[in-house]
């Protein structure tokens, strides 16, 4: 298996220092908690994105806990309320029909608007694409895949200026892809994926992973 570097960068050899934190205003629609760097160098950022059923609160906790070098988190809430479960409890897509029955194929696109403007919103406050890396458990790794992928396909534009394909890299854990790419696409975002699954299921997942992603890792 190839080996997917991180490029996270540590503090002894960055110039950054720290960056201003982020504002509810940047950032709408979507609601986060963002923890700077406790090296004092906000050179990467690190975007959190919590399961189905949870909030931003956990993985903002998570983030504090890693305490990355030179790593500043951003922990994202998922935008749709769960119906039918006590508050709170959000989720990054629909993944239920009327009667509260699992999707037999959700779909993630609708959310991805709102996110690579997020990203658009992140590269205007200082931080390059390569210096954004996500994280995600379950539905949430599965909407750091879809947005890597997205950045993959189609280039950030930010200020009428094209903006790169690549991420720092994605963490997706027990989190799948919902969209099957019908051709390759090998987009240039490194990815590690930790999975529980075994057998065929995830065989066709690692080799539809293979088909969106140049670098990926499996766990």
């Amino acid at each position: 298996m190839s080996e997917t570097t991180l490029n996270l960068k540590p503090a002894t050899v960055t110039t950054a220092g720290p960056r201003p934190a982020p504002k509810a205003s940047d950032l709408a629609p979507l609601q986060f908690e963002y923890t700077p760097s406790r090296d004092g160098s906000d050179a990467n950022l690190l975007i959190m994105f919590h399961g189905m059923g949870d909030t931003k609160a956990a993985f903002a906790g998570l983030g504090r806990q890693l305490n990355l070098p030179a790593t500043a988190v951003l922990s994202l809430q998922a935008p749709l309320a769960i119906p039918l479960m006590d508050p709170p409890a959000w989720t990054w897509f629909n993944a239920f029909d009327p009667l509260f029955n699992p999707l037999p194929n959700p779909d993630p696109s609708p959310t991805l608007p709102p996110l690579r403007a997020l990203l658009s919103k992140l590269v205007t406050l200082g931080w390059a694409l390569e210096d954004i890396h996500l994280f995600g458990w379950q539905q949430g790794g599965t909407m750091a895949l879809e947005l890597a992928l997205s950045v993959g396909r189609e280039s950030l534009t930010v200020s009428n200026e094209v903006n790169g394909k690549r991420l720092g890299s994605v963490v997706s854990v027990c989190g799948k892809l919902e969209s099957f790419p019908s051709a390759p696409v090998h987009a240039a975002t490194p990815v590690l994926w930790f999975t529980r699954s075994t057998g065929a299921a995830a065989q066709k997942m690692e080799t539809t992973l293979r088909r969106a992603f140049t670098t990926l890792e499996v766990e």
